[in-house]
């Protein structure tokens, strides 16, 4: 796989990773050791007695998916799926950080014994991931406190780019240069216009208001609204709208999914949080296209 790289933001420019919700711990009975070392993802968590021997020694079902033991001793802070390679299967990125002092970099008189590597496995299909992060490149070979992953198409390219914030040390942007070779669809998914709605003005001097139609009206993105990409010859892709996933990160809104060889979609159906769906076609691919609701059929 070719390499992913890190870049710093430009000069005069943050990379900024904002966190719009607060993240909800799991309930603990009082008296019960804090799990150390569990794996990154949750349900991969070894199962008991018979179902862990039948697995194998461990993991169960997302040890079979390539996923529990490659994880385990893993915080998964920034954890999401996307696609990294536009052929329309979900791959999977974890950025890590501990909270608890590492051991074995303790002893070996480590300045900031919290570091961990990012993790980064492929979804071939067949049930089954495989960790390619050997293969990522030189930002995958830093070994850093990370925190928050932030997911979406920076440079506006056809794929999904990556900021990540470490905890006591700089950014890092990781655009992805693979993705758009192959074909892909963008959406941006927004409500009907409300007339007369308060609106909120960019930094600057003469540009359009943010989040505004040039009549004035104030729409928004549909974030949790499901969409569907029907394809001739291949599965229905289902995405959703949505801005949250990772540990204090918010992502961009619009929806990339990718068509791998397909170069053409037959209709792209979309369930709006309301309920209603709607259905457009002709819809162009290897670009981004803005989808109101109530203009569909």
């Amino acid at each position: 796989m070719p390499a992913a790289r890190a870049r710093q933001p430009a000069r005069g420019h943050r990379a900024v990773v904002v966190g719009p919700l607060p993240v909800r711990r799991p309930h603990r009975r009082r008296g019960r050791p804090r799990r150390r070392g569990a794996a990154a993802f949750g349900g991969c968590r070894r199962p008991p007695g018979r179902d862990r021997r039948a697995a194998g020694g461990g993991g169960g079902r997302c040890a079979r998916a390539g996923l529990g033991p490659a994880s385990r001793g893993y915080t998964g802070f920034g954890t999401a799926w996307f696609d990294i390679d536009n052929d329309g299967l979900l791959d999977l990125l974890t950025v890590n950080g501990a909270v608890q002092t590492i051991e074995a970099l303790r002893r070996a008189n480590d300045p900031f014994p919290l570091h961990q590597r990012k993790l980064l496995f492929k979804n071939p299909g067949q049930g089954r991931f495989e960790d390619v992060t050997a293969r990522g490149g030189a930002a995958f070979e830093l070994s850093e406190v990370g925190r928050g992953a932030a997911f979406g198409d920076i440079d506006n390219d056809g794929d999904e780019d990556v900021v990540v914030a470490n905890n006591g040390g700089q950014p890092r942007l990781l655009i992805n240069n693979i993705g758009n070779r192959n074909h892909w669809i963008g959406l941006r998914l927004v409500g009907a216009a409300q007339v007369g709605a308060q609106n909120i003005v960019s930094g600057s001097p003469g540009a359009p208001k943010l989040g505004t139609s040039e009549g004035g009206s104030r729409t928004r993105d549909m974030l949790g609204a499901r969409v569907g990409i029907i394809r001739e010859g291949g599965p229905t892709l289902w995405r959703r709208a949505r801005s949250d996933g990772s540990y204090a990160s918010a992502n961009d809104p619009r929806v990339l999914v990718g068509l791998g060889q397909f170069t053409s979609v037959s209709r792209v159906r979309v369930v709006w949080p309301g309920g209603a769906t709607e259905e457009w076609s002709s819809i162009p691919i290897d670009r981004y296209t803005t989808l109101k609701e109530g203009e569909g059929k």
